[in-house]
């Protein structure tokens, strides 16, 4: 009898914690969604940059960075999609319009601010997935933000930023998960309109030395 009410009084503890924090917790399967959606924009986005790379400047070294952040952004999309995500938009729009993809310098704040939403988005994602017992998902929701966060310094490089590494703790720029989308939509990226208008289309393009092409752990070991 002791035993059921302790556990009654927990599960009742659970309930109150999450009712309470309801407001900037977004359900697993919207989290999925808008993941999948924010790949989406990522990949139209350097897409775009690697098929302007001659007008952007962009060529050895900078451009296999470009081409390896569009090979792991597509997986990131197609991983998403594999959980049942579905995109809430594929056409988007940028800030400044068709400049993002012919000047360097507007193309690298575009990229620095994007690629510092996606981080933020996924670092909530870790928070929320994990209050609602989805801790595998989490742990995936944070190898993708560490990847966010390696495109925004390889920017930085790209901009000869100086320090590309600028950040001793990577800032949550959303109040949750579903805040991303409307900081994503008062930023100018989910506005489309006649000559900013830019959809979605799955990317081919690959990187030699790109690895962990799937979310990859080590298991724990079970008890013998």
């Amino acid at each position: 009898m002791y035993k059921r009410c302790v556990f009654a009084f927990l599960v009742l503890c659970h309930v109150v914690v999450i009712s309470a924090q309801s407001n900037c917790v977004t359900p697993v399967k919207d989290i999925i969604d808008i993941a999948r959606t924010a790949e989406q924009l990522a990949v139209t986005f350097y897409s775009n940059g690697y098929k302007n790379a001659a007008q952007l400047g962009l060529t050895g070294s900078n451009l296999a960075y470009i081409a390896a952040a569009l090979e792991e952004e597509q997986l990131h999309e197609s991983y998403w999609a594999s959980l049942g995500g579905v995109s809430m938009a594929s056409t988007f729009s940028f800030p400044n319009g068709s400049k993002t993809f012919h000047d360097l310098t507007t193309f690298i704040e575009t990229q620095q601010e994007i690629e510092g939403y996606f981080d933020s988005a996924y670092l909530a994602a870790v928070k929320e997935l994990s209050i609602q017992n989805q801790s595998s998902a989490a742990q995936v929701a944070a190898q993708v933000a560490i990847i966010e966060g390696e495109h925004r310094v390889l920017g930085r490089v790209i901009g000869n930023l100086i320090p590309a590494d600028d950040r001793a703790f990577s800032p949550v720029l959303v109040s949750s998960v579903a805040d991303a989308v409307t900081v994503l939509k008062n930023s100018g990226y989910l506005s489309p309109t006649s000559g900013n208008s830019y959809s979605y289309s799955k990317s081919n393009v690959t990187e030699q030395g790109v690895k962990y092409l799937a979310p990859t752990a080590v298991p724990c070991p079970t008890s013998s």
